[in-house]
């Protein structure tokens, strides 16, 4: 048995954003119902951001007891995205940027030092998409656990972080190997002491001064990171009948 996360980022298709919404929420309670979950949020992309370049609109995020249970069920259920078949999903979700991935836990759930308490429903996410050479990769993990979770943990407002790595069950060719998943109760003071992006950053003298960890001689010199910022999810009220 694997323990994991299983992320859905999707987008409604113009003009199909009540249909979109309809079937996000009986597509997350049909997952949230397969053997080998236990528990679930939906979330939206937030008004402040730490990456400048856009990300998908919405964002499943489901915990796992056990990865390749859930894994079997969805893809019973939705199919396998390859280069020879899309996903069995309806017309109003855009099939062109739907990433769907399975992640098993690299470090368990760890709790910031000064953790504010924050119901779960209310909690904001920050999902921190990893690039990380293939040469790179069998040490990456460990360092980040050992250099970097920790740091991100100490930033205000912080609640919880873990880090994962893509799964051996995936069933869509995966784009990051690893993504860190942060909780946190205010995204404004995340988005003020977060390190800015490698895009943004005008140098990488000026980048290696702000983030020590990607210090040439560091094990974490090779990451690249997008870092994004989501809300809480609230279903948009269905339009009214006229009169």
């Amino acid at each position: 048995m694997s323990e994991g996360v299983f992320i859905v980022l999707l987008d409604p298709v113009p003009k199909k954003e009540a249909a979109f919404h309809e079937w996000f929420a009986e597509f997350f309670d049909h997952v949230l119902g397969l053997p080998g979950m236990r528990s679930g949020q939906k979330f939206t992309f937030g008004p402040n951001q730490i990456d400048v370049r856009p990300l998908q609109q919405f964002l499943a995020v489901f915990e796992l007891d056990e990865v390749e249970s859930v894994r079997n069920g969805a893809a019973e259920k939705y199919g396998v995205k390859t280069s020879k078949e899309i996903l069995r999903l309806p017309d109003c979700v855009d099939q062109t940027t739907i990433m769907p991935t399975f992640f098993d836990a690299v470090s368990p759930i760890q709790s910031a030092p000064e953790a504010p308490e924050t119901p779960l429903e209310q909690q904001n996410l920050l999902i921190s998409l990893i690039s990380v050479g293939l040469d790179k990769q069998a040490s990456f993990a460990e360092a980040y656990v050992g250099e970097r979770l920790g740091d991100m943990l100490s930033i205000p407002a912080q609640i919880s972080g873990r880090l994962l790595q893509v799964s051996k069950h995936q069933i869509q060719n995966p784009i990051y190997p690893f993504v860190a998943i942060y909780r946190n109760n205010d995204s404004q003071q995340i988005l003020s002491a977060w390190p800015a992006p490698g895009t943004n950053w005008r140098s990488i003298a000026a980048a290696r001064a702000r983030d020590p960890s990607i210090r040439a001689d560091g094990r974490l010199a090779s990451m690249k990171t997008r870092d994004f910022l989501f809300e809480p999810y609230v279903a948009p009220e269905a339009a009214k009948p006229a009169a």
